[in-house]
């Protein structure tokens, strides 16, 4: 597969990273979504275990979704 077939579109892509700025956010060249916490982050030792440092999703809609919930667990 061509690199050129990776192309996301560039609105997409600053539409997701703009919502969420925390993240570090971008699609590999399995076309997987992926989004990395920016930052120094110290663990909290309560926190929730559905916390994250990254996820991955098939479609922004659902890595937009998995990091709206990530934004409710701190």
């Amino acid at each position: 597969m061509a690199v050129t077939d990776l192309r996301v579109s560039g609105d997409e892509l600053d539409r997701i990273r703009d919502k969420h700025p925390a993240w570090h956010i971008w699609m590999s060249q399995a076309r997987r979504w992926w989004a990395a916490r920016k930052g120094q982050i110290t663990p909290g030792r309560n926190r929730d275990a559905r916390w994250s440092m990254a996820i991955d999703a098939d479609t922004s809609e659902d890595l937009d979704r998995q990091l709206e919930e990530q934004s409710l667990l701190g």
